[in-house]
């Protein structure tokens, strides 16, 4: 299971649950939205239900925690694959802004330190990134295993 957060690091940006909820059944067509209940309810607006293929070892969908401030959202994914299509998804609908720009998106807990993003960011990309972090952590100072 990929546990991450995408976070407004300041300015005016918020993330829009509505439109994505609205955007969500084009790519996923059995998107579904639910209103957050109880407690929870105070932090989170709804979470939005992604599910992925109905076939017998198809990959696991993702569940986005939409923040009520729009200024988050957790993304809870089977695979690596499917979070990063999803992110790449967010930001693109979103338009998230540039890195420079204030109200830039962080993605967090997908690498060590929190990464920057912007509306063009691809799936392709922060796999790339992933399994560079991932195979830089199992090999030693000159390449060699660990």
């Amino acid at each position: 299971m990929i546990e991450a957060m995408l976070a407004v690091n300041g300015g005016r940006f918020r993330f829009d649950g509505a439109l994505l909820a609205d955007l969500a059944p084009h790519v996923w067509p059995d998107a579904v939205q639910v209103r957050a209940q109880g407690q929870v309810a105070d932090v989170l607006a709804a979470y939005l239900h992604l599910p992925g293929l109905h076939q017998p070892g198809s990959a696991r969908g993702a569940v986005l925690a939409l923040h009520r401030s729009g200024e988050a959202i957790g993304i809870s994914a089977g695979t690596a694959q499917t979070a990063a299509d999803v992110i790449a998804w967010i930001c693109a609908v979103s338009r998230v802004p540039a890195p420079h720009e204030a109200g830039h998106v962080l993605l967090i807990d997908w690498m060590p330190d929190p990464l920057q993003l912007s509306a063009n960011t691809t799936a392709e990309e922060l796999l790339r990134l992933r399994a560079m972090l991932r195979s830089s952590f199992f090999t030693g100072e000159f390449g060699q295993k660990a």
